[in-house]
């Protein structure tokens, strides 16, 4: 089966370059080639995230866009990471089915890549969606997903763009601020500490999700008391959607720097990706944090800074 490989956008940035101009970008168009190679002889496989998509779309130049759309569109194959929300559920009832040895059917391969672009922010379904979507145009989307997501990032309606862009930078300023208070009520704690404080903040925030997940397993939960401690302590450390973004938030919250939207969006992909990807590419902050929490070698993950290390 081929190696997963995930990209951060400045990897796909060096790609889109080269794609754009071999004689001005020499390098990056040597890199391309041998990327293309690797995907056409199916030894790799190269699926976006909400995070690469989102970038995408912010770019304002409509060719610079396009560029990096069909990079990325013709490399991926429009193949997606799923969103936080179904990694979490999935690898979350796997662990509880298998610490309270409930018998569970295990999940098809490569349960957490989706053919639909929009299931990277989350699984469609009328219900979550708050809409419909016809089975012909869900058809034509798995037919074609390469073009399909290159059509959205392309061609998209220049006002939803905007507004998109408008809304996210929005509830980041308020994630942001939400981060910088809990923080300086932490600041002087020892890393210890700190680490088992984000700990229990991040199972109390996912209390209903975990009760809802644990129900169809025959755990009929309604309190911490009812999970009881051991397993709640346990929940941070080995389901590993909790334990990358643990070890990688109260890293980043003791660099001492104000944090940033884009620190939000590297630290959501790290988040979903990071446990099932066989190879990371990505910026020497989040590969250096990951590495000081030895994620790299927990979740066997190969994490390089530059798309010419590939």
């Amino acid at each position: 089966m081929s190696r997963l490989v995930y990209l951060d956008q400045n990897a796909w940035v060096t790609l889109a370059k080269g794609s754009w101009d071999k004689e001005r970008y020499p390098k990056e168009h040597a890199a391309l080639t041998k990327v293309v190679g690797m995907v056409r002889s199916g030894s790799i496989t190269i699926p976006l995230s909400f995070t690469n998509i989102y970038e995408t779309s912010k770019v304002n130049v409509p060719r610079r866009r396009a560029n990096l759309a069909r990079t990325q569109a013709v490399l991926s194959g429009g193949i997606v990471f799923r969103g936080r929300r179904r990694i979490l559920a999935e690898t979350l009832a796997a662990y509880l089915a298998d610490r309270r040895e409930i018998s569970r059917p295990a999940p098809p391969e490569r349960w957490f890549l989706s053919e639909l672009w929009f299931e990277a922010a989350g699984d469609y379904s009328p219900e979550s969606y708050g809409f419909a979507m016809s089975e012909r145009l869900l058809a034509l989307i798995r037919h074609d997903p390469g073009r399909a997501l290159f059509d959205y990032l392309a061609f998209d309606d220049e006002e939803v763009r905007l507004e998109a862009v408008r809304r996210y930078s929005a509830n980041s300023a308020h994630l942001i601020s939400r981060i910088e208070s809990r923080r300086a009520l932490v600041a002087g704690e020892t890393f210890a500490i700190r680490k088992r404080a984000y700990g229990a903040r991040l199972v109390i925030d996912e209390l209903d999700f975990i009760f809802a997940t644990a129900r169809p397993l025959g755990l009929d939960w309604s309190t911490v008391a009812d999970i009881g401690s051991s397993l709640v302590r346990s929940m941070v450390v080995d389901v590993p959607v909790f334990n990358v973004e643990s070890e990688l938030v109260v890293r980043l919250e003791g660099q001492g720097r104000a944090i940033s939207e884009n620190d939000l969006r590297d630290m959501a992909a790290f988040i979903t990706v990071l446990p099932l990807a066989d190879v990371i590419v990505a910026e020497k902050q989040f590969v250096n944090l990951a590495r000081q929490a030895r994620l790299d070698e927990r979740h066997e993950t190969t994490l390089l800074t530059s798309i010419h290390d590939l």
